[in-house]
């Protein structure tokens, strides 16, 4: 799978100017974005674990969701 990633222009302009940045560069992307990769796919089963224990329908969550919000604004004074 081909990723396109937009880098800032001093990074760009840094590594066209020297060819063993690039590799440098390309590696450590591609070592960054499979790290989070990985993490992310373990908290999300660590999640699908946790709520297939739950008792909790999905309206239920909805509600907590909103009612926590509501209070923090409150608390918060925004509302």
């Amino acid at each position: 799978m081909a990723i396109e990633v937009e880098l800032p222009r001093e990074i760009e302009l840094s590594i066209k100017s020297n060819k063993n940045l690039d590799a440098l560069v390309r590696k450590r992307i591609e070592r960054d974005i499979l790290e989070d990769i990985k993490n992310d796919i373990f908290i999300s089963k660590i999640f699908d674990t946790l709520l297939k224990r739950s008792d909790l329908s999905e309206d239920d969550v909805n509600k907590l969701d909103h009612k926590m919000k509501r209070e923090i604004m409150e608390k918060l004074g925004w509302r």
